[in-house]
């Protein structure tokens, strides 16, 4: 792995950093074997033995109708499956953003187009080197509807990509961004061969080959033809679990190696269980977690109702009783501790105020659509009804299987108030992926005019004052924003006891370097 320092501050050093690492300068890393974390990066213990079968047992069932689409892509065991069988030409990995498949992503003088260069010596599952027309094929298809993720694309120019030759392309926007690697290709850029249109049999150039669903089990082998060196674990099967508890018993039972995402509960249950280890992810791995007000629908479009919500949580309490103090608390921005994150102050308590601002906008009822989105939610959201009682206001919940709260994402911003999390990321990135008005995840109904000073920031390709603008919405945000963001959550994961060498990049587990004790 070579380290290409850039002139880019915090908002393109990406990921999860914390403290002082935050600010010191940006690294563009270019992974030449297989994306293994430097030191201190994601992952637990020191090389071992390979691995014959790997069994993992992650959240929500693999439920698309072609396993390993990623046009389906949605959370859980559907992220894992794809990034073993896909690369991406960047990742978000350990606080940098690092080159996977791209060898460089350089953009002209605005920022109006970007020159890719493909990797040398990547090839496909059938052996057939990755090339610019392959990198152009799919970045028009992801990018396009029936693609869960074509709005991550809406920025460019489709079917203006040129190919160039065989190893570069150049890819234009419909308007300038000088935020593209972050806010584009970070998000979400799986690679597959040119002319693909049926996922039925996948073809990636991951480090593994998807052979076999069967039920919620999809059982994938090893590419021993990986560009970033044979992995390890020579089959990995990842079944979809939905219910927290379950995933946890049935690794203790045997039945799995490796349980993603198990509750605070289950990981101070098992604390002492020397046949497994608790995996916590720590800053680089957390989930934001939010009740989030749609200022478009009311009572959230006043912005006294929305402050005396705010000023009616208890976030300390929340953190101690739905987490179990497994994370920290968050102060409505997503962001807190990362490059580019503003100097928001701490949230207080007023439950005074709030029941003031409560009555003069003759506000004494709400429902909260919620459910177990992550392990936690369910309780943190009774916790809330309680605290915003103590305000003068009932709050009725509104409780949904997961796969309820889900069914439909297109539906998911006319909901007045609903529990909801999100990655933990750089608050400039997030903002850019999940507050515009296309987004799909946009739960908060941000304002035209806030839309409008979104793009302009992200249009800007002097990156002093780009990182000064987005300092600014994240202020705005704050301030006035519809994200009642409380509490940072961190991966908590499990594993049987002598599992080493998993790692974790953008929140998704990786198991190609996993070996055991």
């Amino acid at each position: 792995m070579r380290d290409l320092h850039i002139d880019r501050r915090s908002l393109l050093r990406l990921g999860l950093l914390t403290g002082a690492a935050a600010a010191t300068a940006p690294l563009l890393v270019a992974c030449g074997d297989g994306g293994a974390p430097a030191a201190g990066a994601s992952g637990f213990g020191a090389a071992g033995k390979p691995i014959d079968v790997l069994t993992v047992s992650a959240p929500s069932a693999v439920t698309d109708a072609v396993p390993g689409n990623p046009l389906a892509t949605s959370i859980g065991a559907t992220l894992v499956v794809m990034r073993h069988v896909y690369d991406s030409l960047m990742v978000l990995d350990n606080g940098e953003y690092k080159y996977q498949l791209a060898e460089s992503v350089e953009p002209n003088a605005d920022a109006s187009a970007w020159t890719i260069k493909v990797r040398p010596g990547a090839t496909f599952h059938d052996g057939k080197p990755v090339t610019a027309a392959d990198v152009a094929h799919s970045l028009r298809t992801v990018g396009t509807k029936p693609s869960n993720r074509a709005s991550v694309y809406s920025v460019v120019n489709l079917p203006g990509i040129t190919v160039v030759d065989d190893r570069t392309l150049t890819v234009p926007l419909k308007a300038p961004r000088g935020d593209f690697r972050e806010s584009v290709l970070i998000v979400f850029s799986p690679i597959f061969p040119a002319g693909t249109t049926d996922f039925t049999k996948p073809v990636g150039s991951g480090p593994y080959k998807l052979v076999e669903r069967s039920g919620a089990t999809t059982r994938m082998v090893a590419y021993d033809g990986y560009w970033g060196g044979k992995p390890t674990v020579r089959e990995l099967r990842v079944v979809g679990v939905s219910d927290a508890a379950a995933r946890l018993s049935s690794l203790k039972a045997g039945q799995v190696d490796y349980a993603i995402s198990i509750s605070a509960t289950g990981a101070k249950t098992e604390a002492a269980n020397s046949a497994l280890s608790v995996v916590r992810g720590g800053a680089a791995n957390a989930n934001a977690l939010s009740f989030a007000m749609n200022q478009k629908l009311a009572p959230f479009d006043n912005p006294d109702v929305r402050k005396a919500v705010r000023l009616a949580v208890d976030r300390q309490a929340l953190v101690d009783n739905a987490l179990l103090g497994l994370g920290s608390t968050a102060d409505d921005v997503v962001g807190k501790n990362l490059p580019g994150y503003a100097d928001l102050p701490a949230r207080k308590r007023d439950v005074e105020q709030a029941r003031s601002l409560f009555a003069k906008a003759g506000v004494t009822k709400l429902t909260l659509r919620t459910g177990e989105l992550v392990p936690g939610m369910l309780n943190a959201s009774k916790l809330l009804a309680q605290q915003l009682k103590e305000a003068g206001v009932e709050v009725t919940l509104e409780e949904l299987s997961v796969d309820a709260f889900y069914a439909d994402i297109t539906t998911l911003g006319t909901h007045p108030f609903q529990a909801f999390y999100y990655v933990n990321r750089p608050a400039a990135v997030h903002l850019s992926a999940v507050t515009h008005g296309k987004a799909p995840f946009n739960v908060t109904g941000t304002s035209a005019d806030y839309q409008a000073r979104l793009a302009k920031a992200q249009a800007t390709p002097d990156d002093k004052a780009r990182a000064e603008a987005f300092t600014a919405l994240q202020k705005e945000f704050y301030e006035s924003g519809g994200d009642l963001l409380w509490g940072f959550q961190e991966q908590v994961d499990a594993a049987r006891s002598g599992l080493q060498g998993v790692r974790v990049e953008q929140s998704v587990q990786l198991f190609d370097k996993a070996t055991t004790a």
